[in-house]
């Protein structure tokens, strides 16, 4: 584990910003990888916006366990009265437990990447990716352990990978929901207006690497049941 800090102050600056990165193995700390990524796109978030960058902390670790500099990071911010700025939501921690624990101390936190997330849509964010995580780990292993015991190829075990895609399709679909409901009450109610604000957050689809649309929109609402009231799905 190891910690680097570059220090610069201008009083006359409105927000001061304490940034935090992380690598995973000391391999990676020691080769620079994944690091620039995340400098650059913290920097210039701060350029862009006119942050003062007060400091800048690198950990690196290779396992999930307590992450020391993080907590001192934050202890940092609290000091200055600074915000934390990471370049990816995932620096934060890689399942909701964590994240949800880092975003209720009292300081605010900027994603690089999503400048538009708050503590609500961050812990929604979160819960997603994780969901989704779990859904495709859950149904690859289901798959294969089928495959196995019935001596067939994967690919005819379609009936009930089918059945295993719709009930993940559903849980994914739950896990959306709050942030649903919150666009509704913002007026955000047309498939194509929330794909648009999904698309705009960065919020994950059900398939990894996918952008949201009218028809996906409209799925995810079916699913829930949540569609009356909201513009028609597009013909097929």
């Amino acid at each position: 584990m190891t910690l680097d800090i570059w220090l610069k102050k201008d009083p006359d600056l409105m927000k001061l910003v304490i940034a935090y990165y992380r690598v995973s193995t000391g391999k990676q700390g020691k080769s620079g990888l994944g690091l620039e990524a995340q400098q650059h796109a913290v920097r210039h978030h701060c350029n862009s916006n006119g942050f003062q960058l007060l400091m800048e902390i690198q950990e690196v670790k290779s396992t999930r366990k307590r992450r020391v500099y993080l907590e001192n990071a934050f202890a940092l911010c609290q000091k200055h009265q600074a915000a934390l700025i990471v370049a990816r939501l995932d620096r934060l921690g890689r399942d909701v437990e964590e994240i949800a624990r880092n975003i209720k101390l009292p300081v605010d936190i900027i994603v690089a990447d999503n400048p538009h997330a708050n503590r609500f849509t961050i812990h929604i964010l979160a819960a997603v990716a994780e969901e989704q995580r779990r859904s495709i780990s859950e149904n690859t292993k289901s798959a294969l352990q089928a495959a196995k015991q019935r001596g067939v190829l994967l690919g005819k075990n379609a009936n009930a990978l089918a059945l295993q895609n719709k009930a993940a399709a559903y849980k994914f679909a739950k896990e959306l929901q709050p942030l649903l409901f919150k666009l509704n009450e913002e007026g955000i109610c047309s498939t194509r207006k929330i794909a648009s604000e999904l698309n705009r957050l960065k919020v994950p689809t059900f398939r990894p690497g996918g952008r949201w649309h009218r028809t996906s929109v409209h799925n995810v609402l079916s699913r829930l049941e949540m569609t009356k009231n909201k513009e028609a799905a597009p013909h097929k």
